[in-house]
């Protein structure tokens, strides 16, 4: 935290009397229109709280710890404005023009920040020594100096290129704001709404962002970094050029697309596509051992016959994905989204499905043809042997012929689900929903 700053008129300051601010605030106007008898505004430590602004000129005054808490200051000017330490809580400042001003230490607590600019705005630490109290040097503001934006209501804001480092905006409303290229660096936003916010180039490294709501934000270009956004929900999100390795991401609603998987591996996959595009002909079966892709969105990709042996593929979506006769024997689906997805003659075998979505997913028989091309009349059925299944989602799901033995389905949902000729030696059913399904006779 930057050493605290003390006011050089803080032990001079007295209370002004109504008169004297209206005074101050007229030769203020003057100094902006640079017309005889103008003096640059100081109200440092004053308390104005709950005073009527609203649509005043303050632009460039002196405001460092005055107290303007529940006041209304409703598209007040206060562009480069010093309000350093300042007290802004309650205050009701919708469409209010806070360009560039010096906001460090601030405390703006549940204000209403409404179509406010921030632009470029300085929201960083900072504490201001105030005038001594019994003896003892007193602080304006919070002792830790961060700016304070807890449950602040900023829809639409715009704090396009603003510095908050360490700014707390715990609950704070910023749906629709404009955070693009803000500094954001070991911020807690822990609870905050960013639904639809741009936050393109922005710098959240080290942000504390617990159970945020990000849908439909636009984070394009964003650092993350050691960010912790476990919980958040970025459903819909832009994320591209997002590098989400170093991020903590336990329980947060995100896909990230293939283009954010290493090169090598994207190449892979494309050769892999061209392969079963072209029945063999063109591009190389893809054959990976314990690669991660996790959270990787695969929607619709054709992964057939493909070699993904104990690969990890936490939170994948891979919604009406193609991997027939894919051999995924022992990897981590847990959680996945496999709804629609067809997996007939797949290898499932060891593999972890805890709670993956597998509703009216194909995981029957694959038919073997001869060389000629022709239906041999044989199957190749799926292999789920000894798979944890628990609390898997295969409503409607094909399961026939499939071998479920050793297999754990304790409290899945197989309403529905067909699993005629289907291997269920010691499989594990406990609190299974079996309502409508097709069993083996």
């Amino acid at each position: 935290m930057p050493s605290p700053q003390t006011s050089s008129s803080a032990q001079r300051t007295h209370a002004k009397t109504p008169e004297e601010i209206v005074q101050l605030l007229d030769r203020h106007e003057r100094w902006l229109r640079k017309v005889p008898g103008g003096i640059r505004a100081d109200l440092t430590l004053q308390i104005l709280s709950g005073a009527n602004l609203s649509r005043i000129n303050l632009r460039g005054a002196k405001l460092a710890g005055c107290d303007l808490s529940n006041a209304r200051l409703v598209s007040a000017d206060l562009s480069e404005c010093d309000l350093f330490s300042a007290n802004l809580s309650n205050a009701d400042l919708t469409n209010a023009n806070m360009k560039h001003a010096d906001l460090r230490g601030i405390n703006l607590r549940a204000a209403n920040l409404t179509g406010a600019r921030l632009d470029h705005a300085d929201l960083r630490t900072g504490s201001l020594l105030g005038p001594a109290q019994d003896g003892a040097v007193s602080f304006v503001g919070s002792v830790t100096g961060k700016v304070d934006l807890q449950a602040s209501g900023m829809k639409r804001a715009d704090l396009t290129g603003a510095r908050l480092t360490e700014a707390v905006l715990t609950g704070a409303d910023l749906t629709d704001a404009n955070l693009t290229d803000v500094k954001m660096m070991r911020c807690s936003l822990d609870g905050a709404k960013l639904m639809r916010a741009k936050l393109g180039g922005a710098d959240l490294t080290n942000a504390n962002m617990l159970q945020a709501d990000c849908t439909d934000a636009d984070l394009s270009g964003a650092n993350v970094a050691g960010a912790n956004l476990e919980g958040s929900d970025f459903s819909g999100a832009k994320i591209e050029g997002v590098d989400f390795s170093r991020a903590t991401l336990s329980g947060a609603k995100i896909s990230l697309s293939i283009s954010t998987l290493a090169e090598d591996i994207q190449k892979i996959i494309r050769d892999h596509v061209a392969w079963a595009d072209s029945h063999g002909r063109d591009g190389a079966r893809a054959d990976m051992f314990r690669r991660s892709f996790v959270r990787i969105d695969f929607t619709g990709v054709d992964l057939s016959g493909a070699s993904l042996v104990e690969c990890k593929f936490g939170s994948a979506v891979l919604r009406k994905a193609c991997l027939t006769m894919a051999n995924l024997s022992s990897a981590d689906l847990i959680q996945c989204d496999l709804t629609e997805a067809v997996l007939n003659g797949v290898n499932l075998a060891k593999a972890d499905l805890t709670m993956a979505e597998m509703a009216h997913a194909q995981l029957g028989p694959m038919e073997i043809r001869n060389r000629d091309g022709k239906p041999s009349g044989r199957f190749w059925p799926a292999n789920l042997s000894s798979a944890n299944l628990k609390r898997a989602n295969l409503a409607d799901a094909d399961l026939r012929m499939a071998n479920l033995s050793g297999a754990d389905l304790s409290e899945a949902n197989l309403t529905g689900a067909n699993l005629d000729e289907a291997n269920l030696s010691n499989a594990k059913l406990d609190g299974a929903k079996l309502d409508g399904a097709r069993l083996p006779a």
